[in-house]
């Protein structure tokens, strides 16, 4: 679907009604079916997935660097009528997904006790920790494949094919979790196999459709062609590292500013430990729809940029967050007036419950700044200048670490909610406000840069600046 013309909010809700359930699936099959099963094993294992959930979102954030860049780039092939473009830009990219995730795996695994002793682990949450993020870093090619693959559809404007694969991984994952963390007696280790499992089977299902829409090329011929032809392929490969590597950043700076605030959490034990992760997944929901708005701003943007039209870049942004609010309202309120009741449903530790309960209850006001700063970060991907939600989110973000040390002796765990929740607002009005500014409206969709692929499409004609 195009957004470059016509009613731009049934076009936003067209676009971002299945991303909000295709993450709010990814929610509920990742972080929320995790917690819950593996909460039945015991406090120490829910306090192992807390520290190992932070780490694979550093796993996961990396990740991203290729589907952030597909879903910009594609979207601009798209707006400017560039078919051939967006077949060549998302079959190499898809390639660029297994060799990404093979690095990220050599680089992190190594790394993984050093990364433990800084959170503080004890000995036996460390092993359980590594159970669990083992398999995902050794499968993570799975996941970025299936993301770069729904980030081509929805560069195309097409949102319900990948919430539909979606509901057959959530479907998968439902099966497999219990089976292996009880049935298997794999413990902490098969709930990540299940997530793995889940996703590279899917994307078999999803890289056929990919084919049957015409909407990439015959990857043994790109294979082939990546040595003969690498100054071509580099072009691409090297938007798409501009594009997504400040985002990517962001994330696994998030990640890792987080093991250092876990440290902080850790003198208060396995309450503190737990009731951390459980007020991440009590923010699962409202950050997944933050994504998929974020991803609907990126689409809108790319594409309005692709055809240029700036200032319906511009409108079709502000649209997609105010109407962001509205399911925020919503589950806010919830937050707010049940907060004890939510923790509740991951653990029945009553200390926990009660540490968790003023998380959620601050997460009430701060989700409504969250979406800002995740909608401007995809807005601004789809205009092809990722830099400044790095350079807003980076020094911000680090602030918790300074925060944590100074708050969590005088104010307990609240201290460290605090710290949490008073960068996560400032973040939000930051983006808003550099977004206002206008600056991005300069950047230009050049034509020409590329050299000619001696076979495949004209992408030449393609690139962003």
């Amino acid at each position: 679907m195009l957004t470059t013309s016509g009613n731009l909010n049934k076009q936003i809700i067209r676009l971002a009604w299945p991303v909000f359930f295709q993450n709010l699936g990814r929610s509920l099959a990742i972080a929320i079916l995790d917690s819950f099963w593996i909460g039945k094993l015991g406090s120490e294992h829910l306090a192992a997935l807390a520290v190992g959930t932070f780490l694979s979102w550093g796993a996961y954030a990396l990740g991203e660097l290729v589907p952030i860049g597909t879903n910009a780039l594609v979207s601009q092939a798209v707006g400017a009528k560039e078919p051939d473009s967006a077949k060549h830009i998302g079959t190499l990219n898809l390639i660029n997904s297994v060799l990404w995730g093979i690095i990220i795996a050599a680089i992190m695994i190594p790394l993984l006790p050093v990364l433990y002793n800084f959170t503080n682990l004890d000995t036996p949450k460390a092993v359980l920790a590594n159970e669990f993020l083992f398999p995902i870093l050794v499968l993570l090619p799975f996941v970025i494949l299936f993301e770069t693959g729904s980030a081509i559809f929805r560069g195309h404007g097409n949102t319900q094919t990948p919430f539909r694969l979606l509901l057959i991984i959530f479907t998968l994952k439902s099966i497999l979790s219990p089976l292996l963390i009880f049935t298997f007696n794999l413990g902490i280790r098969g709930a990540s196999i299940a997530t793995m499992v889940s996703y590279g089977s899917v994307f078999m299902i999803e890289l056929v459709l990919l084919k049957k829409h015409g909407l990439i090329t015959s990857l043994k011929k790109k294979v082939d062609s990546i040595i003969t032809e690498t100054r071509f392929h580099w072009k691409v490969t090297k938007e798409t590292i501009k594009i997504g590597l400040p985002l990517s950043l962001e994330g696994l700076a998030f990640s890792f500013i987080y093991i250092f605030v876990s440290r902080y959490v850790a003198d208060f034990g396995t309450t503190g430990l737990a009731a951390l992760g459980i007020g991440h997944r009590s923010e699962a929901i409202p950050y997944q729809v933050g994504e998929a708005f974020a991803v609907t701003a990126s689409i809108v943007v790319g594409q309005n940029i692709g055809a240029g039209n700036i200032e319906r870049a511009n409108t079709g942004t502000w649209r997609v967050l105010y109407l962001s609010w509205i399911p925020m309202l919503f589950y806010g309120l919830l937050l707010f007036f049940f907060p004890a009741e939510i923790a509740g449903i991951f653990t029945t530790d009553q200390a926990v419950i009660e540490t968790a309960k003023v998380y959620n209850m601050i997460a009430a006001f701060s989700i409504f700044f969250a979406m800002c700063e995740q909608i401007f970060s995809g807005a601004f991907a789809g205009a092809g200048n990722s830099l400044p939600p790095l350079a807003i989110s980076l020094p911000i973000t680090a602030l918790r670490i300074p925060l944590a040390a100074l708050l969590a002796p005088v104010y307990g765990m609240n201290g460290i909610w605090i710290a949490i929740f008073s960068t996560s607002i400032s973040k939000g009005i930051l983006i808003a406000v550099w977004w206002k500014l206008g600056r991005w409206k300069k950047r230009k969709f050049a034509l020409g840069n590329l050299p000619k692929e001696p076979v495949e499409s004209p992408i030449e004609k393609f690139d962003i600046h």
